[in-house]
Protein backbone atom coordinates (compact mmCIF):
# COMPACT_ATOMS: atom_id res chain seq x y z
CA UNK A 1 0.00 0.00 0.00
CA UNK A 2 1.00 3.50 -0.87
CA UNK A 3 1.27 6.15 2.08
CA UNK A 4 -1.59 7.72 0.46
CA UNK A 5 -4.06 5.20 0.32
CA UNK A 6 -3.09 4.49 4.38
CA UNK A 7 -3.94 7.77 4.49
CA UNK A 8 -7.40 8.08 3.50
CA UNK A 9 -7.80 4.30 5.26
CA UNK A 10 -7.09 6.64 8.77
CA UNK A 11 -9.24 9.58 7.43
CA UNK A 12 -11.93 7.48 7.09
CA UNK A 13 -12.18 5.38 10.05
CA UNK A 14 -11.32 8.52 12.07
CA UNK A 15 -14.69 9.77 10.27
CA UNK A 16 -16.94 6.49 11.29
CA UNK A 17 -15.23 7.01 14.79
CA UNK A 18 -16.55 10.39 15.08
CA UNK A 19 -20.08 9.62 13.76
CA UNK A 20 -19.77 6.74 16.24
CA UNK A 21 -19.18 8.65 19.15
CA UNK A 22 -20.98 11.99 18.29
CA UNK A 23 -24.46 10.23 17.00
CA UNK A 24 -25.04 6.99 17.94
CA UNK A 25 -24.26 7.48 21.66
CA UNK A 26 -22.96 3.95 21.33
CA UNK A 27 -20.88 2.63 24.97
CA UNK A 28 -22.96 6.15 26.93
CA UNK A 29 -25.09 4.54 29.99
CA UNK A 30 -28.55 6.04 29.67
CA UNK A 31 -31.11 6.61 32.83
CA UNK A 32 -34.04 5.37 33.01
CA UNK A 33 -36.20 8.46 33.02
CA UNK A 34 -38.63 7.51 35.48
CA UNK A 35 -42.53 9.83 36.38
CA UNK A 36 -44.78 9.78 39.07
CA UNK A 37 -47.89 10.63 39.59
CA UNK A 38 -50.85 10.38 42.11
CA UNK A 39 -54.19 9.06 40.47
CA UNK A 40 -57.53 8.82 41.90
CA UNK A 41 -59.20 5.77 42.82
CA UNK A 42 -62.41 5.08 40.76
CA UNK A 43 -63.38 2.57 43.98
CA UNK A 44 -63.59 5.80 46.28
CA UNK A 45 -66.14 7.30 44.34
CA UNK A 46 -68.69 3.86 44.28
CA UNK A 47 -71.17 4.16 47.26
CA UNK A 48 -69.97 3.86 50.32
CA UNK A 49 -66.93 5.22 49.86
CA UNK A 50 -63.16 4.07 50.72
CA UNK A 51 -62.27 2.35 54.27
CA UNK A 52 -61.28 4.73 57.07
CA UNK A 53 -57.95 6.06 56.71
CA UNK A 54 -57.23 4.63 52.77
CA UNK A 55 -55.88 7.28 50.61
CA UNK A 56 -58.15 8.43 47.74
CA UNK A 57 -55.29 8.30 45.26
CA UNK A 58 -52.99 5.28 44.02
CA UNK A 59 -49.21 6.53 43.17
CA UNK A 60 -48.47 5.02 39.56
CA UNK A 61 -44.78 4.96 38.48
CA UNK A 62 -44.11 5.39 34.57
CA UNK A 63 -40.92 4.38 32.75
CA UNK A 64 -39.50 5.00 29.67
CA UNK A 65 -39.15 1.89 28.23
CA UNK A 66 -40.21 -1.69 29.35
CA UNK A 67 -37.29 -2.98 31.78
CA UNK A 68 -36.57 -5.65 33.71
CA UNK A 69 -35.75 -4.45 36.78
CA UNK A 70 -33.91 -5.58 39.82
CA UNK A 71 -34.28 -2.82 42.28
CA UNK A 72 -37.43 -1.08 43.20
CA UNK A 73 -36.90 1.60 46.30
CA UNK A 74 -38.69 4.75 47.71
CA UNK A 75 -37.00 6.66 49.86
CA UNK A 76 -38.48 9.48 52.25
CA UNK A 77 -36.94 12.86 51.19
CA UNK A 78 -35.43 14.50 53.97
CA UNK A 79 -34.88 18.04 53.78
CA UNK A 80 -33.47 19.50 56.50
CA UNK A 81 -30.62 16.46 56.29
CA UNK A 82 -29.51 15.99 52.75
CA UNK A 83 -26.31 13.72 54.06
CA UNK A 84 -28.98 11.54 56.29
CA UNK A 85 -29.24 8.17 55.61
CA UNK A 86 -33.32 8.17 53.72
CA UNK A 87 -35.98 5.91 55.76
CA UNK A 88 -36.76 3.37 53.25
CA UNK A 89 -40.68 2.58 52.59
CA UNK A 90 -40.64 0.28 49.63
CA UNK A 91 -37.38 -1.97 48.84
CA UNK A 92 -38.02 -4.95 45.78
CA UNK A 93 -34.99 -6.95 44.55
CA UNK A 94 -34.20 -9.36 42.06
CA UNK A 95 -31.41 -11.37 41.09
CA UNK A 96 -32.34 -12.77 37.81
CA UNK A 97 -34.83 -9.15 37.04
CA UNK A 98 -38.60 -8.85 36.68
CA UNK A 99 -40.67 -9.60 33.89
CA UNK A 100 -40.32 -6.41 31.65
CA UNK A 101 -42.48 -3.43 33.09
CA UNK A 102 -42.95 -0.20 32.02
CA UNK A 103 -45.88 1.24 34.54
CA UNK A 104 -46.57 -0.29 38.28
CA UNK A 105 -48.11 1.42 41.49
CA UNK A 106 -46.78 1.77 44.86
CA UNK A 107 -46.59 -1.54 46.88
CA UNK A 108 -47.66 -3.54 43.71
CA UNK A 109 -46.25 -7.02 43.68
CA UNK A 110 -43.68 -6.67 40.83
CA UNK A 111 -43.76 -10.54 39.13
CA UNK A 112 -40.17 -11.85 39.34
CA UNK A 113 -39.15 -9.42 42.16
CA UNK A 114 -39.38 -9.48 46.23
CA UNK A 115 -38.77 -7.30 49.03
CA UNK A 116 -35.04 -7.13 50.34
CA UNK A 117 -36.21 -8.06 53.70
CA UNK A 118 -38.50 -10.82 53.79
CA UNK A 119 -42.03 -10.34 55.68
CA UNK A 120 -41.75 -6.75 55.66
CA UNK A 121 -44.74 -4.93 53.88
CA UNK A 122 -44.84 -1.52 51.94
CA UNK A 123 -45.34 1.46 54.21
CA UNK A 124 -48.07 3.93 53.72
CA UNK A 125 -47.27 7.27 51.93
CA UNK A 126 -48.05 10.35 54.25
CA UNK A 127 -49.82 13.15 52.19
CA UNK A 128 -47.69 16.30 51.83
CA UNK A 129 -44.15 14.07 52.42
CA UNK A 130 -41.75 13.85 49.57
CA UNK A 131 -40.17 10.88 48.41
CA UNK A 132 -38.21 9.60 45.97
CA UNK A 133 -38.14 6.57 43.37
CA UNK A 134 -35.30 4.63 42.93
CA UNK A 135 -34.62 1.66 39.91
CA UNK A 136 -32.24 -0.45 38.65
CA UNK A 137 -32.45 -2.75 35.33
CA UNK A 138 -28.96 -4.32 35.83
CA UNK A 139 -26.02 -1.74 35.11
CA UNK A 140 -29.04 0.90 33.82
CA UNK A 141 -30.53 3.06 37.20
CA UNK A 142 -32.55 5.86 37.32
CA UNK A 143 -34.32 8.12 40.04
CA UNK A 144 -37.53 10.19 40.28
CA UNK A 145 -37.42 13.54 40.75
CA UNK A 146 -39.03 14.21 44.75
CA UNK A 147 -42.96 13.53 44.30
CA UNK A 148 -45.53 14.03 47.00
CA UNK A 149 -49.13 12.76 47.27
CA UNK A 150 -52.08 15.24 48.31
CA UNK A 151 -54.28 14.73 51.12
CA UNK A 152 -57.94 13.64 50.06
CA UNK A 153 -60.09 16.31 50.05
Amino acid sequence: MHKREIAWIVVLLLLIGAYIHYFSHWGEKREIQVLASARPMPSVRRRGGAPAGAPAVRLVFTLDNYYKLTKVKVTAVDSQHANAAAHVLWHLVSKTGSTPVKMFQYAQAIEGMEPDLPGVQPEPLVPGEKYRLEVSAGAMKGTSPPFAIRAAP
